[in-house]
């Protein structure tokens, strides 16, 4: 029987030298992309600046952009419209909330849609800085620690028309401890400095579901999810870089209406577990808050929780004996009934 030649042709990688095809085999191994989870309430205009920021990325990294819209009908028309206009239109699902949800059961509700092992929230208000997308994929692929659950960098500070302010970016920098090099922590030492933003930071999309919900968080839901993750024994990564710019404005979701829910992010506070050599930093962290605390509890109907935090060790006596301290024991010992009809009026 003849035998014959076959001459079989080489797969394109057989010509790569050993070194290089581990390190393609292990990129792609490791290859990482993220859903990109924007919630917006009637900002068209800065929504358009949001994408065309995510629109500058490495359109690699990116699987989806997921858009939670709470506006209002004529808002949502307009959003649909920048959307339509947008060169990543493709890559982008317009999720209407009908009715509209809550800031975080919309950012819930995102996540839950999101098709990607990791997940990074835009503000509606706030853009990321050309390569920030990358420079946190980079620092999330290369991560060696098995404990680190999210990535976060520096922001830039700018204004409602978008001009950065670098004199208050540097300040923010060391304000909230990220005027110092690269490297991984507990959260629960990240939380201590406030260090952790409200976007921009890529998480493991399981870690987030897992933590996300708080059953008292009010509008301070990113501290709460800080805390849980902390309390869950996470790590965090900071990356020495400008990842994103935080818009500075009036019309703030969080200070409108109720303003900031400082009794809650109070209450959370005081949940942060901490190593016992640690506890005079948490001391610090928690204790300015009380005084404020104490009254939003009183406002709020809620005068157990007000009259546990001015006994706590957070209230010092010099300071339940000043005119203020006072007035609020006044407002505690008003009997209910009083208490009750005046709270109609508190408006």
């Amino acid at each position: 029987m003849a035998r014959t030649r076959c001459r079989i042709r080489p797969l394109p990688f057989c010509n790569m030298r050993v070194g290089t095809l581990a390190r393609t085999l292990h990129y792609n191994a490791m290859a990482l992309q993220i859903s990109i989870l924007i919630p917006t309430y009637n900002r068209p205009g800065q929504l358009a600046e949001a994408i065309a920021s995510v629109a500058a990325q490495d359109l690699g990294l990116i699987r989806e952009v997921l858009i939670g819209d709470n506006s209002n009908a004529a808002m949502r028309q307009e959003n649909s419209d920048v959307i339509a206009r947008s060169p990543i239109a493709s890559l982008i699902t317009h999720v209407r909330h009908d009715p509209p949800q809550g800031n975080f059961e919309n950012q819930w509700a995102l996540a839950k849609l999101a098709g990607s092992d990791h997940v990074l929230f835009l503000h509606d208000d706030d853009t990321l800085a050309p390569d920030g997308l990358a420079r946190l994929a980079d620092a999330a692929r290369n991560e060696e620690d098995e404990r680190v659950k999210v990535w976060f960098g520096r922001n830039y500070v700018m204004d409602e028309k978008s001009r950065v302010d670098m004199a208050t970016t540097k300040t923010w920098d060391a304000l909230y401890g990220k005027d110092g090099p690269s490297e991984a922590r507990p959260v629960w030492r990240w939380c201590l400095t406030q260090s952790l933003p409200p976007n921009s930071a890529l998480l493991v999309r399981a870690t987030y579901l897992k933590y996300m919900e708080g059953t008292r968080d009010g509008n301070v839901g990113d501290w709460g999810l800080w805390v849980r993750l902390a309390n869950g024994g996470a790590w965090g990564r900071f990356v020495a870089e400008y990842i994103w710019s935080y818009r500075v404005q009036e019309a703030s979701q969080t200070q409108s209406g109720r303003g900031m829910d400082i009794h809650l992010w109070y209450e959370i506070g005081t949940q942060l577990q901490v190593p016992p050599e640690a506890e005079a930093e948490k001391l610090l962290l928690v204790t300015p808050k009380a005084q404020v605390a104490t009254m939003r509890y009183l406002r709020d109907g809620e005068r157990r929780r007000a009259l546990r935090c001015m006994a706590s060790s957070h209230w010092t006596w010099r300071q339940r004996l000043s005119p203020r301290g006072l007035t609020t024991a006044l407002f505690l010992l008003t009997p209910r009934p009083l208490w009750m009809w005046t709270l109609r009026y508190r408006a």
